[in-house]
């Protein structure tokens, strides 16, 4: 199981790549391609090239993309076939219908070439894989498994019988199906809605009865007759054709690379060769256009209503005469009350009200000079109100009489 999930990972890792190539090269290259075409076509023919706005470019264009985007399937197929290790009939160059016997021969000979002793240090670990996966072997039950689901059956002590091969291994390969699914329904739901997601969902129910077909189809590694592998007639797929010499765990990983490619390129290709596909229902266009324009309308009346009622409230407020709310209903407009004193008295505030604003939110020595007067002001009231606070404290001088005064200009003539 590690096996399978590390060569996972390492598709996955090379996957991110390959989307950066899909989101670029296609149309760098279409264009370069088309511009060759172009000049290759004037020069023999000695026509001008078609104009950019043309259909004529248009259809060009399309051909060309598809034709690049065909050379780049194939490319990153065989890329992709290429990096699949080699199995344990690959490594012994046999085929993997051949039979104990022949394997036997086979395991000889790869001794004799790829001994430590003959090869060094450097060989020993690929000697001791291979001969483990032939001691295992022998037993059909776990070549049975070793067929579908690689390398990671050799770790499963646990399991003796084929029936618990094949639970282990089923829930082992599931882990891709809900990944993949999942992210199949999150891109839905997050993008645009189109009708490339349907072909998606169609690819990836291809790629899943293709993958079951693949694990429960009769193996052509499985020796005629035995006591614990019941005997079936196995079935050639077109992957047995192309590589005679893999077996199904390969050809699964090589379906979940084709699986992305196609995916990836149906999202590329489809909007340019089929421009009329990306194209919305326009009736249900028209009607999500009428709904939003119909809820934007009410909105846009609320709140011009709600506005007037403020405007309305604010400017009475500065009038002369008294108002009453339950009256706001009746009157005139406001500029068939105000007088011209009163229209002056607002511009007035208004302009005040905008050139402090402007103070306040711009830098330089006027906005220093303003912070400053602010600061003198503040501290006037602060003292202000701190000597009036002292002078309440105090207690306050006895009245001052007539008499009082006569008799202290009495004694001081006197004296």
């Amino acid at each position: 199981m590690q096996t399978t999930v590390s060569l996972d990972r390492l598709f996955m890792s090379a996957a991110l790549f390959r989307i950066v190539g899909w989101s670029y090269l296609p149309d760098f290259a279409t264009k370069q391609a088309l511009r060759i075409i172009h000049r290759t076509y004037s020069s023999i023919f000695h026509r001008p090239p078609p104009d950019p706005r043309t259909p004529t470019y248009a259809l060009h264009y399309r051909l060309t993309f598809a034709t690049v985007v065909l050379c780049y399937l194939i490319y990153n197929f065989l890329d992709a076939s290429g990096r699949i290790t080699s199995n344990f009939y690959e490594l012994l160059g046999v085929y993997p219908n051949s039979n104990d016997a022949t394997l036997k021969t086979a395991f000889r000979g790869f001794a004799r070439k790829y001994h430590p002793d003959r090869v060094g240090p450097s060989g020993e670990a690929l000697f001791i894989e291979v001969r483990d996966a032939f001691e295992a072997l022998k037993n059909p039950v776990v070549r049975f498994a070793y067929d579908r689901f690689g390398p990671d059956v050799l770790q499963w002590k646990e399991c003796t019988t084929m029936r618990e091969y094949l639970r282990r291994g089923l829930l082992s390969s599931s882990l891709y199906h809900i990944m993949t699914g999942a992210g199949l329904i999150l891109f839905s739901a997050i993008g645009k809605p189109s009708p490339i997601a349907a072909w998606r969902y169609l690819l990836f129910l291809c790629l899943f009865a293709s993958e079951l077909y693949l694990l429960l189809a009769p193996s052509p590694s499985t020796s005629p007759p035995s006591t614990f592998v019941d005997a079936a007639t196995s079935h050639t797929t077109i992957l047995d054709v192309v590589f005679p010499k893999r077996i199904v765990y390969q050809h699964i990983l090589l379906l979940h690379q084709v699986f992305f490619f196609l995916s990836v390129a149906l999202s590329r290709v489809a909007p340019v060769l089929f421009p009329s596909l990306m194209q919305g229902d326009p009736i249900m266009d028209q009607q999500i256009v009428r709904a939003m324009a119909e809820r934007l309308g009410a909105l846009a009346k609320n709140t011009e209503r709600e506005l007037s009622i403020m405007l309305d409230t604010e400017l009475l407020a500065i009038h002369e005469t008294p108002m009453v709310t339950s009256e706001l209903s009746t009157l005139p407009r406001p500029r068939e009350l105000l007088k011209s004193d009163i229209m002056h008295t607002l511009t007035m505030e208004m302009e005040d009200v905008a050139v402090e604003n402007k103070l306040k939110s711009e830098v330089g020595p006027v906005k220093t000079a303003w912070d400053f007067a602010v600061d003198k002001e503040m501290k006037k009231r602060v003292q202000g109100r701190r000597l009036q606070e002292i002078a309440h404290r105090l207690p306050s001088p006895p009245p001052e009489t007539g008499q009082g005064k006569i008799h202290i200009r009495a004694r001081s003539l006197s004296l």
